[in-house]
């Protein structure tokens, strides 16, 4: 029988090269499933301050670095309330920092109030693909009204609220991906996966090998 002894180090005690080893080998521990979880909820979140309700297991995203990535998700836009949220930039009370450069509403304030008392009945929403990642937007507008005369140029009017619409989910879709890439590009940087290391205490072998799983394997 052979007894051999390895002497055993912490992250902190390995020489910089064996480091680099050692975070390589971890560089992908902190993306398991559901890292991006907590961009799902801030997205959420945002999103209801500004009349759009997400499901958070409704988002799906692909990426980072291949043609085709990007992210979509699926909501309801509550539009009276998502023109007033606009219009005060309702989402500040929770990000404070998000700038969407959005221009003014383009339709009439005659519109609006239209649509706040549901004569006009503007149907907005996002859907998902599994195949496509980019915003997939639908609308559709009911205009309870006796006769054409009453509302004059009202077509041209909600074709600008639509285009107007669509281009702010299209800068909050990208957003979304945005927030995504910056996390996961944290989330394997050096600072990160080392931190992960060090709070779970691992060892290793003089040139930066993981060895836990030696010293799992001596206590059987």
């Amino acid at each position: 029988m052979k007894t051999i002894k390895i002497p055993l180090y912490t992250f902190s005690e390995l020489e910089k090269e064996a480091q680099e080893k050692a975070t390589e080998h971890f560089r992908y521990i902190n993306t398991g499933h559901g890292w991006w979880d907590a961009d799902y909820e801030d997205f959420a979140n945002i999103c209801e301050t500004m009349g759009i309700s997400v499901n958070p297991k409704e988002i799906y995203f692909r990426g980072f670095y291949s043609q085709g990535d990007g992210s979509c998700f699926a909501s309801k836009i509550d539009t009276a309330a998502f023109i007033k949220s606009m219009e005060k930039q309702g989402w500040k009370s929770y990000a404070p920092t998000l700038e969407l450069n959005a221009e003014s509403c383009p339709i009439p304030p005659r519109i609006v109030n239209l649509i706040e008392q549901e004569i006009i009945e503007m149907e907005i929403w996002t859907e998902t693909s599994h195949r496509y990642y980019f915003l997939h937007y639908r609308s559709q507008n009911y205009l309870y009204r006796k006769s054409n005369r009453d509302y004059i140029r009202i077509e041209e009017e909600l074709a600008k609220l639509d285009k107007w619409t669509k281009k702010i989910l299209e800068r909050l879709n990208e957003y979304l991906y945005k927030s995504l890439e910056e996390t996961y590009d944290y989330m394997t940087s050096d600072e990160a996966v080392q931190q992960t290391i060090k709070a779970n205490e691992y060892h290793f072998t003089p040139n930066g090998v993981h060895t836990d799983w030696l010293c799992e394997y001596s206590e059987l």
